[in-house]
């Protein structure tokens, strides 16, 4: 199998202050650079981490997300009240792991977060 891990994101967009149980932050990782063959993440500790360009090394938001269909690299992250950084444009990444390997997507997705909450 060729080496890489490849994130798409659900969103695009997310309101500051918006915070739900039900309406989650989701994505799906895939194993090919053509996100076709989808990662199975069984086993594997998902950390879903921001940053934004003029700080790749600060990470802004970091945290465990949850397998919704492992075999399909399905997950999703209920966001908390007050937990997504300040409004701008960020850099999403996943971290997968396990033990014995820990690997990263190669590309960046980006999200823009809005302030207020949605209308």
């Amino acid at each position: 199998m060729a080496y890489g891990l490849y994130l798409s994101l659900d969103q695009d967009k997310w309101f500051r202050n918006d915070f739900s149980s039900e309406n989650k932050l989701t994505g799906t990782i895939y194993s090919d650079i053509n996100q076709v063959t989808a990662k199975d993440i069984t086993g594997y500790t998902v950390k879903v981490k921001m940053f934004q360009d003029r700080a790749p090394n600060f990470e802004r938001f970091n945290k465990t997300a949850s397998a919704v269909v492992e075999a399909n690299g399905t997950w999703s992250y209920a966001v908390a009240d007050g937990e997504m950084p300040s409004p701008g444009l960020y850099k999403v990444k996943v971290e997968l792991s396990k033990t014995g390997v820990q690997e990263s997507s190669l590309n960046r997705v980006e999200l823009m977060i809005l302030d207020g909450a949605a209308d």
